[in-house]
């Protein structure tokens, strides 16, 4: 079955594995939107009828391209849900919003075909303040972009989000991370060019992974022993080889995100200083590429700012854009002054995470 425009909201919603996995890929509260009255519409009638909360039609060719991806995964086992935590089976697909250890997991593209020479590989975080995770603008369509243009593998993170606090988030990347490195040969993939790319609150978590990722690898073991299942991973490093920050959340102590912050660290004062980025940058810190719009008034680009004032003061390989107009939470943002970031992205990673 394929879905389309003219299949109503119902029928999409009421098919399974659509019906309690949808969640997974376009976010709950975007569908929530769409009042029980206009159920039995269309979605190209709903695209006219419900607007986005920032005034866009509502997105039906995305809630349209999430459903049939997901049955595809059912049916066709042409994508995959990799459970990070807990074994399941290869053909498991996550009930979604349960927000648990498993629950954490990577999706991605099945292998058709084995590949000439292993490709570099990306984990894909998105964005949503730690409060939800925008799946599709920052997630699917980023992994569509990179491994279309880019010629990587690309894994999408779903993390736990509040009331999961620090360290949860920053341990699934972790974890994440040793999956692929220890797994390398099964996803075709070069362990020594894995990167992470993370937006919004997204972009902190990978920005903090890549200073934490010691201490949180042994967390991980700690916790996977408990499960006679860490030593796949002991002789794996945590540490991405390059990080991609799309309009980041970075410090906890200046002009920063409150909702982040809160929904991170459930307000300990105690954690401001340790999980603001641009104070833990050293030497060791991986290459860094970020982008940030001027006139963002969710998190101010002065963010993106402190973080290249850090990355240059250690010596690291960077290239921080600051573009005059865009806002917050666009995307790849085709449509805005910052159009050119993620070509700008992969070419830095492309000379920075070159072969061998």
């Amino acid at each position: 079955m394929i879905f389309t425009k003219q299949d109503t909201y119902e029928k999409i919603r009421n098919t399974p594995p659509v019906d309690r996995a949808i969640g997974n890929l376009f976010p709950t509260c975007w569908s929530e939107r769409i009042p029980p009255s206009l159920f039995s519409h269309t979605m190209e009638q709903i695209e006219s009828e419900v607007t986005m909360e920032w005034g866009a039609p509502f997105l039906s060719d995305a809630f349209v391209e999430c459903a049939n991806i997901l049955m595809d995964a059912a049916n066709n086992n042409r994508y995959q849900f990799i459970s990070l935590w807990e074994p399941k089976e290869p053909d498991w697909i996550p009930d979604a919003d349960l927000n648990r250890a498993d629950s954490v997991w990577l999706f991605t593209e099945n292998l058709t075909k084995q590949a000439k020479s292993p490709r570099p590989a990306a984990i894909l975080c998105p964005g949503g303040g730690y409060e939800m995770i925008s799946a599709y603008s920052e997630g699917i369509q980023l992994a569509q972009r990179m491994e279309r243009d880019g010629g990587y593998k690309a894994f999408i993170l779903n993390y736990r989000i509040t009331p999961n606090f620090y360290p949860l988030p920053q341990m699934d990347l972790a974890l994440a991370i040793l999956h692929l490195r220890a797994h390398a040969n099964l996803y075709q993939i070069d362990p020594n060019r894995i990167v992470v790319v993370g937006a919004s609150a997204g972009g902190h978590l990978c920005a903090s992974e890549a200073y934490l990722h010691s201490q949180l690898k042994q967390e991980i073991l700690a916790e996977l022993s408990k499960k006679g299942n860490a030593n796949d991973y002991e002789g794996c490093s945590a540490r991405p080889d390059a990080v991609g920050l799309l309009y980041p959340v970075i410090s906890f102590t200046s002009e920063y995100h409150e909702g982040s912050y809160l929904a991170l660290t459930k307000g300990q004062a105690d954690l401001r200083e340790s999980l603001s980025v641009e104070t833990h940058i050293k030497k060791d810190y991986p290459p860094t590429y970020a982008f940030a719009n001027k006139d963002d008034d969710a998190v101010p680009s002065s963010n993106t700012k402190r973080l290249e004032y850090a990355l240059q003061n250690a010596g690291i390989p960077h290239l921080c854009d600051i573009f005059p107009t865009g806002g917050h939470g666009v995307g790849l943002g085709y449509d805005c002054s910052c159009k050119s970031w993620s070509e700008r992205m992969l070419d830095f990673f492309a000379k920075e995470c070159a072969p061998g």
